[in-house]
This record gives C-alpha cells, sequence and structure tokens, in this order.
C-alpha cells in the first residue's frame, strides 16, 4: 500500500504541472488563429491587386489594353505639343512687349493640325501615343477609320473652343435678330456636351473607351512594332520617342512595387500588436 499511495501522490502532481502548460500554450495558439486571418487578408489583396483585368470581347490576344500610366503620358505630351507653342502666343500678346505674335499663332495652328489630322491619318498615331507606346485598333488588330482619330484627337481642342465660343455669344443672345450669336452659342455647348460624354463613357467603361471608341469600336493598346513594320526616317524617329515613355512607366512601376511592399510589412508588423 505504501508504493500505490507514492504513486498517486506523483500522478497527482504531475496533473497540474501538465495543466500549468496546456494552459501557457494556450494564449500563444489563439494568437496564431488571429494573425493567420490577417496573413491570409494581406495575400488575399496582394492577389487581388495583381488579378489581370478581363480582356474585351472582340479584342485580339496579341493585344494588351493600355494601362492608366499610359494614358495619363499620351495626354500629357499632347497637351504640351498641342498648347505649349499657343499659350506661349497669348502670354507674348497679353504683356505688350511689342513682339509681333502672328508667326507664333500660325506655327501654334501648324502644330495642333500635324499632331491631331497629319500624322494620326499617316500613321495612325499621334506623338503622344509614339511616346507612351499605344496605339488605337480594332477587335481583329486592323486600324480604325481615320475619322476616329480626327474626332478622338480634337475632342479636347474643340471643348476648348467651345468654352470660348459660349462665353464670348453668351451676352449677344439677348439682342434681337442675332442669327449668328445663337449658331455660335449652341455649338459652342455641343462641343462641349460631347466632350463630357466622351469623358463619362471612358471612365465608366472597364475597357477604357470614349464616345469615339465604341463608335468606331476602337481599343487602345499597348503597341510596339514588330520586325516587319519597323522603317527608317521620321517614323523610325517616333518610334524611338517610346523610350522616354518606357523610362516614366518602369520607375511608376519600381515606385508602385515598393509602396506595396511596405504596406504590406507594416500590416504585418502592426497585426500581431493589435492582438
Amino acid at each position: 500500500m505504501g508504493l500505490l499511495d507514492k504513486a498517486g501522490a506523483g500522478a497527482e502532481e504531475k496533473k497540474p504541472a501538465a495543466a500549468k502548460v496546456v494552459a501557457q500554450a494556450a494564449p500563444a495558439a489563439k494568437a496564431v488563429a488571429k494573425a493567420a486571418p490577417a496573413a491570409k487578408a494581406v495575400k488575399a489583396k496582394q492577389a487581388k491587386a495583381k488579378a489581370p483585368k478581363a480582356r474585351p470581347m472582340g479584342l485580339s490576344d496579341d493585344y494588351e489594353l493600355a494601362s492608366g500610366m499610359n494614358r495619363r503620358i499620351s495626354w500629357l505630351v499632347n497637351f504640351i505639343i498641342n498648347f505649349g507653342v499657343l499659350f506661349a502666343a497669348l502670354f507674348i500678346a497679353a504683356s505688350d512687349t511689342g513682339i509681333v505674335t502672328t508667326i507664333l499663332f500660325a506655327t501654334s495652328f501648324a502644330v495642333i493640325v500635324l499632331n491631331t489630322v497629319v500624322i494620326p491619318m499617316k500613321f495612325s498615331r499621334n506623338l503622344g501615343q509614339f511616346v507612351s507606346r499605344t496605339k488605337f485598333v480594332r477587335g481583329d488588330g486592323t486600324n480604325p477609320l481615320f475619322l476616329h482619330g480626327i474626332l478622338a484627337n480634337t475632342a479636347g481642342l474643340l471643348s476648348l473652343v467651345g468654352l470660348i465660343m459660349v462665353a464670348t455669344q453668351f451676352q449677344n443672345l439677348s439682342e434681337a435678330d442675332n442669327t449668328a450669336a445663337i449658331i455660335f452659342f449652341s455649338l459652342g455647348a455641343v462641343f462641349i456636351i460631347l466632350w463630357f460624354i466622351d469623358r463619362f463613357l471612358r471612365n465608366g467603361s472597364e475597357m477604357g473607351q470614349g464616345l469615339y471608341d465604341m463608335l468606331f469600336r476602337a481599343f487602345l493598346v499597348k503597341y510596339v512594332p514588330s520586325e516587319e513594320e519597323k522603317a527608317t526616317g521620321i517614323w523610325a524617329r517616333l518610334e524611338n520617342m517610346g523610350n522616354f515613355g518606357d523610362q516614366l512607366l518602369k520607375r511608376q512601376e519600381e515606385r508602385k512595387t515598393k509602396k506595396e511592399q511596405k504596406d504590406s510589412e507594416k500590416s504585418e508588423e502592426t497585426t500581431p500588436q493589435e492582438d
């Protein structure tokens, strides 16, 4: 009986020790259980950010839709080219320096026509699209009708002209039998409305199509000419402008990647502290 009593006492001493170990392990298990959903949430967020966009129906698999950065680079380059000389001419004319600005206005008009009409009709791309390495194509890869390039490239310019027409003719509407004021005011209002419709449709479209893109079934895609399409002369020089756009895109992608890494590291560090 003495041996049995000692064995029973030893078992009773081991039970509290084991219970203590289990009690200490319970908070650690809870912390791991709480950290697991947070890690899954971070991974799900990263996977969602890297998920490819849905491809538009009817567009060939050989093409990839232009990104938002491609569009911003194209817009910025076109804005500087189209309005840079014009703003300089307006500034000189308003400062009353005595410098003849007729040549500057004529040059500005020539540059705008060249970038919005002549170059798109010849190469199916404007200077901004050369720099951003983008191009408008139809679903089968063919170029849309030349009228699409003219309308799409002049939408912003026409809205600016329309704003000036509306502002200058608004006071003349009260005059009797002033048909010219009514015509110019109405035409300017149409230009402005068309620009708003184009922007509204582009912002709401998953494929980035504006009013004229939908009418002509055109898509703005990333475009790098193949070996067979490469040429010399002016075309080759225009294509080389895309190197500048590539450098901008590379820098933006690197910044975006670093920002995502920092955000993920911060979320991983703060999650255990909150628990």
